[in-house]
């Protein structure tokens, strides 16, 4: 149903460029929709990986990467989102609907930075 979501709102908004951030679950399933339908991909990572999935590579394949901090820290995850946020035009975002966690976090981020925000409401509790 995620991907499905993803393709229409990607034909729909017709991204010259989608920023994903690379984690295995909805932002690759994001990543896979968007690579599928020819929209180029800024895989954005937290920090340097020694060891990529199958699927990231083939994600990887022909599109730019971004790897925002040279190692992990306390707070990587949320400069990548930041990071994300601050270049991108819209966020699509897939959240539960709790008062916690990055995904929160970072679309609290947008709100602020009058980022236009699209929701997936399939998981809203």
């Amino acid at each position: 149903m995620i991907a499905e979501w993803a393709e229409k709102q990607l034909i729909r908004l017709q991204p010259s460029v989608i920023y994903d951030g690379m984690a295995q679950g909805v932002d690759q399933i994001i990543a896979t929709v968007a690579k599928k339908l020819g929209i180029p991909i800024i895989c954005c990572y937290a920090f340097p990986k020694k060891n990529y999935h199958p699927t990231e590579e083939w994600i990887m394949e022909n599109n730019q990467i971004v790897i925002v901090s040279p190692q992990y820290s306390k707070n990587v995850y949320w400069l990548r989102d930041k990071y994300m946020v601050d270049a991108a035009d819209k966020l699509l975002c897939v959240w539960d609907g709790v008062g916690s966690g990055g995904t929160f976090i970072t679309r609290n981020y947008a709100l602020q930075q009058n980022k236009e925000i699209i929701d997936y409401e399939g998981l809203k509790i």
